[in-house]
Protein backbone atom coordinates (compact mmCIF):
# COMPACT_ATOMS: atom_id res chain seq x y z
CA UNK A 1 0.00 0.00 0.00
CA UNK A 2 1.92 3.04 -1.23
CA UNK A 3 2.20 5.84 1.56
CA UNK A 4 0.49 9.81 1.02
CA UNK A 5 2.10 11.43 3.20
CA UNK A 6 6.02 11.17 4.03
CA UNK A 7 8.01 13.15 6.04
CA UNK A 8 8.49 16.25 3.56
CA UNK A 9 4.76 16.41 2.95
CA UNK A 10 4.07 16.17 6.94
CA UNK A 11 7.00 18.88 7.42
CA UNK A 12 4.85 21.23 4.69
CA UNK A 13 1.58 20.93 5.83
CA UNK A 14 2.88 21.87 9.32
CA UNK A 15 4.39 25.13 7.93
CA UNK A 16 1.47 25.43 6.18
CA UNK A 17 -0.80 25.70 9.23
CA UNK A 18 1.55 27.70 10.98
CA UNK A 19 1.71 30.44 8.30
CA UNK A 20 -1.77 30.01 7.71
CA UNK A 21 -2.22 30.86 11.13
CA UNK A 22 0.14 34.00 11.19
CA UNK A 23 -1.88 35.38 8.35
CA UNK A 24 -5.21 34.95 9.89
CA UNK A 25 -3.49 36.35 12.89
CA UNK A 26 -1.87 39.38 10.99
CA UNK A 27 -5.46 40.08 9.03
CA UNK A 28 -7.74 39.92 12.28
CA UNK A 29 -5.20 42.35 14.15
CA UNK A 30 -5.03 44.24 10.91
CA UNK A 31 -9.10 44.67 11.11
CA UNK A 32 -9.17 45.67 15.04
CA UNK A 33 -6.57 48.07 14.20
CA UNK A 34 -8.00 49.71 11.67
CA UNK A 35 -11.16 50.21 13.36
CA UNK A 36 -9.61 51.43 16.61
CA UNK A 37 -7.39 53.76 14.93
CA UNK A 38 -10.81 55.22 12.40
CA UNK A 39 -12.49 55.64 16.06
CA UNK A 40 -9.82 57.19 17.88
CA UNK A 41 -8.71 59.77 14.93
CA UNK A 42 -5.63 58.15 14.82
CA UNK A 43 -2.23 59.87 13.02
CA UNK A 44 0.53 58.13 12.07
CA UNK A 45 3.42 60.61 10.68
CA UNK A 46 6.98 59.34 9.41
CA UNK A 47 9.82 61.47 8.01
CA UNK A 48 12.52 60.22 5.85
CA UNK A 49 16.06 61.32 5.15
CA UNK A 50 17.16 62.03 2.14
CA UNK A 51 20.73 59.90 0.98
CA UNK A 52 22.57 58.52 -2.29
CA UNK A 53 20.86 56.65 -4.85
CA UNK A 54 21.47 53.22 -2.96
CA UNK A 55 21.78 54.06 0.39
CA UNK A 56 20.15 52.35 3.33
CA UNK A 57 17.26 54.24 4.65
CA UNK A 58 15.76 55.33 7.67
CA UNK A 59 12.36 56.32 9.24
CA UNK A 60 11.68 58.54 12.38
CA UNK A 61 8.59 57.68 14.19
CA UNK A 62 7.17 58.17 17.76
CA UNK A 63 5.11 55.69 19.94
CA UNK A 64 5.20 55.27 23.62
CA UNK A 65 6.70 53.27 26.33
CA UNK A 66 4.47 51.81 29.44
CA UNK A 67 6.31 53.40 32.75
CA UNK A 68 6.27 49.84 33.83
CA UNK A 69 8.47 48.52 31.27
CA UNK A 70 11.32 50.94 31.30
CA UNK A 71 13.04 49.51 34.17
CA UNK A 72 13.57 46.08 32.09
CA UNK A 73 16.16 45.74 29.31
CA UNK A 74 14.01 44.48 26.56
CA UNK A 75 11.79 47.29 25.50
CA UNK A 76 8.42 45.91 24.07
CA UNK A 77 6.14 48.49 23.30
CA UNK A 78 3.03 48.29 21.55
CA UNK A 79 4.08 48.86 18.47
CA UNK A 80 6.82 45.86 18.00
CA UNK A 81 4.20 43.46 19.57
CA UNK A 82 1.81 44.35 16.95
CA UNK A 83 3.85 44.19 14.24
CA UNK A 84 5.31 40.65 14.69
CA UNK A 85 1.84 39.55 15.10
CA UNK A 86 1.02 41.12 11.82
CA UNK A 87 3.75 39.52 10.36
CA UNK A 88 2.97 35.98 11.71
CA UNK A 89 -1.01 36.66 10.91
CA UNK A 90 0.36 37.30 7.14
CA UNK A 91 2.06 34.74 6.90
CA UNK A 92 -0.12 31.50 8.28
CA UNK A 93 -2.67 33.44 5.84
CA UNK A 94 -0.62 33.14 2.63
CA UNK A 95 0.34 29.56 4.35
CA UNK A 96 -2.87 28.43 4.81
CA UNK A 97 -3.42 29.59 0.57
CA UNK A 98 -0.54 27.38 -0.31
CA UNK A 99 -1.31 24.47 2.10
CA UNK A 100 -4.48 24.19 0.00
CA UNK A 101 -2.97 23.86 -3.07
CA UNK A 102 -0.88 21.31 -1.75
CA UNK A 103 -3.98 19.36 -0.91
CA UNK A 104 -5.60 20.05 -3.76
CA UNK A 105 -6.59 17.07 -5.97
CA UNK A 106 -6.72 18.88 -9.11
CA UNK A 107 -3.86 20.35 -8.46
CA UNK A 108 -0.58 19.79 -10.96
CA UNK A 109 2.36 18.56 -9.94
CA UNK A 110 3.82 22.00 -11.13
CA UNK A 111 1.46 23.85 -8.78
CA UNK A 112 2.14 21.76 -6.10
CA UNK A 113 6.07 22.17 -6.52
CA UNK A 114 5.69 25.93 -6.67
CA UNK A 115 3.66 26.47 -3.69
CA UNK A 116 6.30 23.57 -1.62
CA UNK A 117 8.68 26.09 -2.97
CA UNK A 118 7.28 29.21 -1.47
CA UNK A 119 6.24 27.18 1.70
CA UNK A 120 10.01 26.46 2.28
CA UNK A 121 10.47 29.99 1.22
CA UNK A 122 8.14 31.34 3.54
CA UNK A 123 9.72 29.64 6.65
CA UNK A 124 13.69 30.31 5.51
CA UNK A 125 12.41 34.17 5.57
CA UNK A 126 11.38 34.02 9.16
CA UNK A 127 14.25 32.23 10.38
CA UNK A 128 16.70 35.29 9.08
CA UNK A 129 14.10 37.62 10.17
CA UNK A 130 14.53 36.04 13.83
CA UNK A 131 18.08 36.33 13.34
CA UNK A 132 18.26 39.58 11.78
CA UNK A 133 16.35 40.97 15.52
CA UNK A 134 18.48 38.83 17.80
CA UNK A 135 21.30 40.11 16.20
CA UNK A 136 20.18 44.23 15.65
CA UNK A 137 19.09 43.59 19.58
CA UNK A 138 22.89 42.67 20.53
CA UNK A 139 24.26 45.18 19.12
CA UNK A 140 22.23 47.53 21.91
CA UNK A 141 18.69 48.46 20.44
CA UNK A 142 15.99 47.63 22.94
CA UNK A 143 13.81 46.85 19.91
CA UNK A 144 13.73 45.58 16.48
CA UNK A 145 11.24 43.88 14.16
CA UNK A 146 12.41 42.32 10.78
CA UNK A 147 10.13 41.91 7.28
CA UNK A 148 11.93 40.13 4.62
CA UNK A 149 9.92 39.87 1.13
CA UNK A 150 11.91 38.09 -1.53
CA UNK A 151 14.88 40.19 -2.24
CA UNK A 152 13.99 43.41 -0.21
CA UNK A 153 14.16 43.63 4.08
CA UNK A 154 12.85 46.39 5.77
CA UNK A 155 14.00 46.36 9.29
CA UNK A 156 12.86 49.22 12.30
CA UNK A 157 14.66 49.40 15.55
CA UNK A 158 13.76 51.55 18.90
CA UNK A 159 16.17 54.34 18.85
CA UNK A 160 15.64 57.96 19.61
CA UNK A 161 17.65 58.12 16.08
CA UNK A 162 20.20 56.48 13.90
CA UNK A 163 23.74 57.78 13.55
CA UNK A 164 25.22 56.63 10.16
CA UNK A 165 27.68 53.90 12.18
CA UNK A 166 24.62 51.91 14.18
CA UNK A 167 22.84 52.15 10.29
CA UNK A 168 26.07 50.94 9.10
CA UNK A 169 26.09 47.99 11.17
CA UNK A 170 22.25 46.76 11.17
CA UNK A 171 22.68 46.91 7.13
CA UNK A 172 25.98 44.45 7.76
CA UNK A 173 24.08 42.39 9.64
CA UNK A 174 21.04 42.14 7.02
CA UNK A 175 23.62 41.64 4.23
CA UNK A 176 24.99 38.37 6.28
CA UNK A 177 22.18 36.80 7.23
CA UNK A 178 20.76 37.07 4.39
CA UNK A 179 21.52 37.52 0.16
CA UNK A 180 19.77 40.51 0.39
CA UNK A 181 21.60 43.62 -1.22
CA UNK A 182 22.18 46.67 0.45
CA UNK A 183 20.26 48.82 -1.88
CA UNK A 184 17.19 46.87 -1.15
CA UNK A 185 17.35 47.19 2.59
CA UNK A 186 15.25 49.89 4.22
CA UNK A 187 15.94 50.74 8.16
CA UNK A 188 13.08 52.95 10.21
CA UNK A 189 13.57 54.08 13.90
CA UNK A 190 10.59 54.56 15.81
CA UNK A 191 11.56 56.84 19.35
CA UNK A 192 10.16 55.58 22.84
Amino acid sequence: MKRFFGKKQVLVATLAVALGLAVYLNYYLAQNELKSDTATGGNNTTTTTGGHLGDSQYVSGTTTVPAEQTGSTTVQTPYFKQARESREAARAESLQMLQELVNDVKSSQAVIDDATEKILAAAEAGERESAIESLVKAKGFADCVAYIEGDRCNVVVLSEGLTGAQTLQITEIITAQSSIKPENIKISSVKS
